[in-house]
């Protein structure tokens, strides 16, 4: 079976509807199962990297079915879905708040997370994203209340700026050479030599499959809620964001 084309993983270079911002696509059904469907291309977003699935529904000729959950086993994006199309081609309809809410919340996440390491040399070893408030856990880290305004302040401060998120392709010795310790590069399989990344204005650079704003004033303002202690040098940030603009883009595929 051939894989799944990914609409949102592409590089951005300016084109329209922007990759990440594709609300709906059209399709064709290569594969079944009892309740999902295996698509030759998609937009949704497939729950991993700590980002939660999209939902939304699928049409055909004479019928639609709600998009329950998407998941990829085994290399393999699986659509969950309420009943299986009766038609190969379909059109995909993202559920488009849901998705741009985690959008920025997963942006956002970046941009904490590269702000906290540049400045306590701490790194993201666990992250948890909502369409309300997100988690981030540090290490090592051991934040008072002062570091944690710190921390909302120079977020915010970087969202005033508003810097670019750009999203291109980078050789795996490039990036290994860049990130210093930042990221888990050991999760990432060794055969993978080429990575897609992210970069955050001046804030962050690292390698991501999510779905991402084209601009960091989008997010909003960053709100920080508190911390708490998940053992040995460890600390979980939590957060939410006060809402931002809606985009002006978004299409077909």
């Amino acid at each position: 079976m051939a894989a799944t084309r990914v609409l949102y993983m592409e590089e951005r270079r300016g084109q329209e509807p922007d990759p990440c911002y594709i609300r709906e696509f059209d399709a064709h059904v290569i594969d079944r199962g009892p309740d999902y469907a295996v698509l030759d291309q998609t937009g949704f977003y497939a729950e991993g990297g700590g980002q939660p699935y999209d939902t939304g529904t699928f049409h055909w000729d004479g019928g639609e079915a709600k998009v329950l959950r998407v998941a990829k086993e085994k290399g393999v994006i699986k659509h969950v879905i309420d009943h299986l199309p009766t038609a190969d081609a379909v059109h995909g309809v993202i559920d488009w708040n849901r998705r741009y809410a985690h959008m920025r919340m997963h942006t956002s996440q970046h941009l904490m997370s590269g702000l906290v390491f540049r400045i306590y040399a701490a790194r993201t070893v666990g992250n948890q994203i909502h369409a309300d408030r997100s988690r981030i856990d540090f290490q090592p880290a051991n934040f008072t209340a002062e570091d944690l305004k710190r921390i909302e302040d120079e977020c915010n401060v970087v969202i005033a700026s508003q810097g670019e998120v750009r999203i291109f392709e980078e050789d795996r010795i490039v990036v290994e050479n860049k990130i210093e310790d930042r990221a888990l590069m050991d999760l990432v399989p060794a055969s993978i030599r080429r990575l897609r990344i992210i970069q955050v204005g001046n804030a962050d650079y690292c390698p991501c499959g999510g779905t991402h704003l084209r601009n960091v004033r989008e997010i909003g303002r960053v709100k920080v809620l508190g911390k708490r202690s998940k053992g040995k040098e460890t600390d979980r940030v939590e957060y939410a964001l006060v809402p931002g603009p809606e985009p002006t883009s978004g299409g077909a595929a």
